[in-house]
């Protein structure tokens, strides 16, 4: 029926060369063959004149023509106004059928578009961009809109920001603050009443109002223009409350936006608003879920270490109440945690290396490294970024007045990191009690032993002495012999500071058990103030000869060592009551050493020549010093020359005297001069062999007097 009456309607105007459009070029335009919008616009851009008589007779039909009407004359014919107005009059029912036909072909539209966006936004609703998708959507329906402003009041603050935008640039609208009232967005959410105005300069003049950061944000935002020739504010509204502004624009040239396109906003901005309370809500929900999510993970998770931490606890409290030790704390750790580990004392000499840590590195000067300083002054822990995005973690193993150590971990995830962080302090401080506990029980030990060694020294005998023999394993009656080791602390490598010689002098306590230990001989190892001292025990049924043997295959076994430490070893004797006699033949042998920096280790059996000096008193050695060089140290003395400098060369060159004119740098004459000289005051002659004999071994009674004295 529609399809009769608008055919009919189309030859009418067809004949008469009349054609009637929606302002906008609407689908009634396109219906009526052979002429279509395009057609029209090029006649309008040609015909300026035609154009305004168009719009002359336009609005003089008002009567049964709507304003939204265009009406165009074409073709070869000539009209006047009276002739075209007589004929729509006469027509006035076909017309009037004609244009309301276009409105409910206008308003189809309409709703089409409507349901079109309305489902493209819900169907985005709980997606994260949802505000960005509204925007582009609403400008894409609007035939004229280019771009747009959505904008969403924010409470703390009371202000209107732009959350979204199509066709402006985001980081300067992004810094924009409207206050309520403010410009043409400001007065739409202030008055909750819809705006559309039609040129530039209008629309400037409305946002005249701003403030001048937020104008330059506007202006700073624009890509050509600064202002559009139409826009359309419309409140978003929901539940009677606004929350925001919904603003679009057209740029284009001569745009007009249509009461259609606003009231199309109207419909679209109450969708919206549902919409993104819906979304905000939708967020708010999902925030909160996800946070109990977080908050029931955390506490799963707390829950986990606080049960793992427990066990740790329980496995240490009882390896520590059994008496299981420190290597069963270190095994307990190494079972617990995931990350490798390692252990150091406070001079990061190693005391465990767990595998997987065999192949990690401490940082180069790790002592003196600012975090490990600060771990050395707060006694707490402190983590170090190494090169390889891998975190070294040290932990201090405090005992009740010192550091004692270091507990160091190497971990690449902070899950693991945080998890374990708690099982090794809980094990940095039970490893410390258990250290201290150890120490304090060697102390002990020592402190028995050494109150025993010293009462043997000083001759003591008593039942009681016996039975401390006894209880430490040894036979009274079996071979001993003494082993003293002396710290030589003029060496460049060792540290000076009394802890550090101390602890030095631990290490050799050890390193002289092991050795012991390797030649199967028995015995005993403390520390004293000036010595590491170890008494030797030979079983009787060996004899003497046996034992010193295995003391000869001992001193062979030490000159081995490439050490700072002087180590004399005195004679075997029968009888643990005999010890005195062998601990001064160990210390007459460390005095010897200290003349003779050349030499590390000697056995008083094996001297040689300088048993003559540990069997001789140092009154005894000086006395025969003054026999044989007598003459000549009192004529070096009253002369103020050097001639027994001369004569130690000569004997040390054994009469090379190439050599010894080299090393004294004189002449050769000087030197024969000098030798000549040193016999006459000596009235003795070098040729005689008993005679430069005793030159030879005054001149070493010599030197080992000076270096005794220098010893002092």
């Amino acid at each position: 029926m529609k399809e009769t009456i608008l055919n009919k309607i189309r030859d009418q105007f067809k004949q008469r060369n009349i054609i009637i459009v929606n302002r906008d070029d609407s689908a009634v335009a396109g219906s009526l063959e052979p002429f279509n919008s395009l057609e029209i616009q090029a006649w309008i851009k040609e015909c300026d004149r035609s154009q305004q008589e168009i719009w002359e007779l336009n609005k003089e039909c008002q009567a049964f023509i709507q304003e939204e009407f265009i009406v165009f004359l074409i073709g070869d014919e000539n009209y006047s106004k009276n002739q075209a107005l007589d004929y729509f009059k006469f027509h006035k029912e076909w017309l009037q059928l004609f244009v309301q036909y276009g409105k409910y072909e206008s308003t189809n539209k309409s709703l089409d578009l409507l349901m079109k966006v309305a489902h493209t936004i819900a169907s985005h609703m709980h997606e994260e961009h949802i505000l960005d998708i509204i925007i582009e959507a609403v400008v894409e329906a609007i035939n004229e809109a280019d771009t747009g402003f959505l904008f969403l009041y924010d409470e703390k603050i009371e202000k209107l920001l732009i959350e979204s935008a199509v066709g402006f640039r985001e980081q300067s609208y992004r810094k924009t603050r409207l206050e309520i009232g403010e410009g043409v967005s400001g007065r739409v959410f202030q008055e909750e009443r819809s705006v559309m105005i039609h040129g530039a300069k209008r629309i400037e003049a409305a946002m005249a109002d701003m403030t001048k950061e937020n104008y330059k944000h506007y202006i700073n935002s624009t890509f050509h223009r600064n202002f559009p020739d139409s826009m359309i504010s419309v409140p978003l509204r929901v539940h009677y409350k606004t929350i925001g502004v919904l603003t679009i624009d057209s740029f284009k040239q001569g745009a007009r936006f249509k009461h259609e396109d606003l009231a199309l906003l109207e419909a679209l901005a109450d969708h919206v608003a549902v919409v993104i309370t819906h979304a905000q809500l939708y967020k708010q929900e999902k925030e909160q879920r996800e946070e109990l999510q977080k908050t029931h993970l955390a506490l799963r998770k707390e829950h986990e270490t606080m049960q793992r931490t427990t066990d740790f606890h329980h496995r240490l409290t009882n390896i520590a109440a059994g008496g299981g030790g420190t290597m069963a704390i270190v095994d307990t750790l190494r079972k617990m945690v995931r990350a490798p580990f390692a252990i150091y004392d406070s001079l990061l000499k190693p005391y465990f290396i767990e595998s997987g840590a065999e192949d990690k590195k401490l940082p180069e000067k790790f002592l003196t490294h600012t975090r490990v300083k600060k771990v050395m002054r707060t006694k707490k822990w402190q983590q170090i970024q190494l090169d390889n995005k891998e975190r070294l973690v040290v932990i201090p193993i405090v005992g009740a007045e010192s550091l004692l150590g270091f507990l160091c971990y190497w971990s690449d995830s902070i899950k693991y990191l945080e998890a374990d962080i708690v099982l090794f302090e809980y094990g940095a401080t039970v490893l410390a009690l258990e250290w201290t506990k150890e120490e304090a029980i060697k102390e002990a030990r020592d402190r028995i032993k050494g109150e025993f060694v010293e009462d043997v020294l000083a001759g003591k005998s008593n039942p009681t002495i016996e039975n401390q023999a006894h209880n430490l394993g040894l036979n009274p009656n079996d071979y001993y012999a003494v082993l003293l080791c002396k710290i030589d602390q003029s060496a460049p490598a060792i540290n000076q500071m009394p802890e550090n010689v101390r602890r030095y002098k631990e290490e050799w306590r050890k390193r002289i058990e092991y050795l012991l230990g390797q030649q199967k001989i028995s015995g005993i190892v403390i520390v004293t103030n000036t010595y590491v001292f170890a008494l030797m025990s030979f079983p009787e049924k060996d004899q003497n000869h046996k034992a010193r043997s295995r003391v000869k295959q001992l001193v062979s076994r030490m000159e081995e060592e490439n050490t700072h430490v002087l180590m004399g070893i005195g004679r075997v004797h029968k009888n643990l009551h005999h010890l005195n006699k062998s601990f001064a033949d160990a210390e007459k042998c460390i005095q010897l050493l200290e003349s003779h920096p050349e030499k590390k280790v000697m056995s008083f059996v094996e001297v040689g020549v300088y048993r003559f000096f540990l069997q001789h008193s140092t009154e005894e050695l000086e006395l025969y010093l003054t026999d044989i060089l007598g003459p000549l140290l009192r004529y070096d003395l009253e002369k103020n020359r050097d001639f027994m400098k001369t004569l130690l060369y000569y004997v040390k060159f054994d009469k090379e005297l190439n050599l010894l004119t080299k090393k004294l740098n004189i002449h050769s004459n000087t030197l024969y001069y000098r030798i000549s000289r040193i016999q006459e005051i000596l009235d003795i002659h070098f040729d005689q062999p008993e005679e430069w004999f005793n030159i030879q071994l005054a001149c070493q009674v010599y030197e080992y007097l000076n270096k005794l004295k220098e010893g002092k």
